[in-house]
C-alpha cells in the first residue's frame, strides 16, 4: 500500500468530518500512548517485535510518546492458561472476546491513561470494552477475528460459546474506538464491510529487522538456485509445499538448496540432502542474527507457498534486503508484494510444479531478477521502514485527536 493510498485515506476521513487538512492538525506537543497487553511494548519479544519496532520508529518522528503495558500480567497469565488447556480439550474458550476479562484489563488502562493524561492511545493487537476514559482510542491489529475464525491455529477448535460472541464482542468494541488501523487493504475492507466502521486506515507494518543497506544483486546461474522460506508453523506457513518446489526443481536437474528457517520438519520425511532446516533464529541474538543475515544475503528467491497470512512481516524483511519474492496471493501478501514488480504471486493451492515454473522464470532472466530486486528494495525505503510507518500513524493520530478537541 502505498503512502499516497493512505494520504488518501486520511483525507477521505477529514472530508468526512469537516476537518480541516491534515498539516493545520499536527501538534507537535501531542502526547501518544502505545499500548500491549502481553508485556511491554519496547520488549522485542512481545507480538514477534512488532510494537517495540513500531516505538523505535515513533520516537524518531514523535517527542512526545508514553508505553502501557503489561496490564494485570498474572491475570493474563492465568487467562492464557485457561485458553490453552480448553484448547487442548478441543473446546477453546478464547478470553480475547470475553467481555468480563476484556473489562477487568480495560479498567487497568483506564487508570493508567488518568496517569499519563495522552492525546491519544494505540491499542496494538487488543481491544478494550466499555472504556470510561474520553481519550481518543485507536486500535491497530492485523486483521479481524472473522477472518481468522477456523484459519490461524489461535483461532480454531473454539468452544460453541466462544464462535458465538467472537465476532460481536470485536465489532461492538471496534465500534466504539475512534479509529481503527489495519495494515492491508485486504483487512481494512474486512472491518469495514463486515463492521460498519468507516474510519478505518491502512496501515502498514514495518520491517522488524534493523535496515541491511542496498546492494547490487545478480541473477545465479540457471542451473544453481538458493531458496530461502521462513515461518514458525509448518503446514500454515506452507514449508511443506516449499520442500515439494525444491524437491520438483531437483528433479529437473537444477542444483537447488532450500534454507527453512523458523521450523523444523513435523517428521524425517521430509528432511533432503538439498533442505536444511535451522529451526527458530533470534533476530536480536549474535550467531543467530548473524546467520539469518547471511542467508537473507545468499538467498536468489524468497518462497513463500503460505495457505494464510494476514501481513507477512518476513516479506518486508525480503524486501529490505531487494530479495525477489515468489509467494501465494493470499490475504495480506498482495500488500507487501505486487506480483510482476517486486515478485510473482500464485493464486492459493497452485501446484508446486507451478512454484518451481515461476521460480525459473524470475532467475533465468537477469533484466527480470534485476528489475525485481531493485523494486523490492525501493519499497521498503518507501513504505516498510518503521520511521515511514510511524509517520503516517502520528498523522492519523493527530486527525483523531484534533476531531476529539471540536
Amino acid at each position: 500500500v502505498s503512502p499516497r493510498r493512505l494520504r488518501h485515506s486520511v483525507h477521505a476521513y477529514i472530508r468526512r468530518t469537516g476537518l480541516a487538512a491534515v498539516g493545520s492538525l499536527l501538534r507537535s506537543n501531542m502526547r501518544i500512548a502505545v499500548c500491549t497487553l502481553p508485556g511491554r511494548p519496547d520488549d522485542v519479544n512481545v507480538w514477534s517485535g512488532t510494537p517495540a519496532h513500531f516505538l523505535q520508529g515513533l520516537r524518531s518522528v514523535h517527542d512526545d510518546v508514553v508505553t502501557i503495558g503489561p496490564l494485570m500480567p498474572k491475570a493474563y497469565w492465568a487467562l492464557n492458561n485457561l485458553s490453552n488447556l480448553t484448547g487442548r480439550l478441543s473446546r477453546k474458550i478464547n478470553w480475547e472476546v470475553e467481555p468480563a476479562a476484556l473489562k477487568q484489563f480495560t479498567k487497568a488502562f483506564d487508570r493508567e491513561l488518568v496517569v499519563l493524561r495522552p492525546d491519544v492511545a494505540i491499542l496494538m493487537g487488543w481491544v478494550p470494552w466499555k472504556s470510561a476514559s474520553d481519550v481518543p482510542l485507536i486500535y491497530w491489529g492485523d486483521a479481524t477475528v472473522g477472518q481468522r475464525l477456523g484459519m490461524s491455529p489461535h483461532w480454531s477448535d473454539l468452544s460453541t460459546r466462544t464462535r458465538g460472541i467472537a465476532q460481536r464482542v470485536e465489532g461492538e468494541s471496534l465500534r466504539k474506538l475512534d479509529a481503527v488501523l489495519m495494515p492491508s487493504r485486504w483487512a481494512a475492507d474486512d472491518t469495514m464491510s463486515r463492521y460498519g466502521i468507516r474510519n478505518t486506515f491502512i496501515a502498514p507494518f514495518g520491517c522488524n529487522i534493523e535496515d541491511p543497506g542496498a546492494f547490487k544483486r545478480s541473477a545465479p546461474q540457471p542451473a544453481t538456485v538458493k531458496l530461502l522460506s521462513v515461518g514458525v508453523k509448518w503446514r500454515r506457513k506452507g514449508l511443506d509445499t516449499a520442500v515439494e518446489v525444491a524437491d520438483s526443481l531437483n528433479r529437473s536437474g537444477v542444483d537447488v538448496h532450500l534454507d527453512i528457517v523458523g521450523v523444523n520438519p513435523p517428521a524425517d520425511s521430509w528432511r533432503r540432502d538439498y533442505v536444511t532446516y535451522h529451526g527458530f533464529l533470534s533476530k536480536t541474538a549474535g550467531q543467530e542474527k548473524t546467520l539469518l543475515d547471511e542467508l537473507y544475503r545468499d538467498a536468489d528467491i524468497f518462497l513463500m507457498p503460505t495457505r494464510n497470512d494476514p501481513f507477512p512481516m518476513v516479506l518486508a524483511e525480503a524486501a529490505a534486503y531487494g530479495l525477489p519474492v515468489v509467494a501465494s496471493d493470499v490475504g495480506g501478501v498482495p500488500d507487501r508484494v505486487e506480483t510482476g514488480v517486486a515478485g510473482v504471486l500464485l493464486k492459493s493451492g497452485a501446484a508446486a510444479a507451478k512454484y518451481a515454473d515461476v521460480v525459473m522464470g524470475v532467475v533465468s532472466d537477469q533484466s527480470v531478477y534485476g528489475g525485481m530486486s531493485t523494486s523490492a528494495r525501493t519499497r521498503y525505503e518507501t513504505d516498510f521502514t518503521w520511521e515511514r510507518c510511524a509517520a503516517s500513524v502520528v498523522s492519523i493520530a493527530s486527525v483523531v485527536a484534533g476531531q476529539a478537541d471540536r
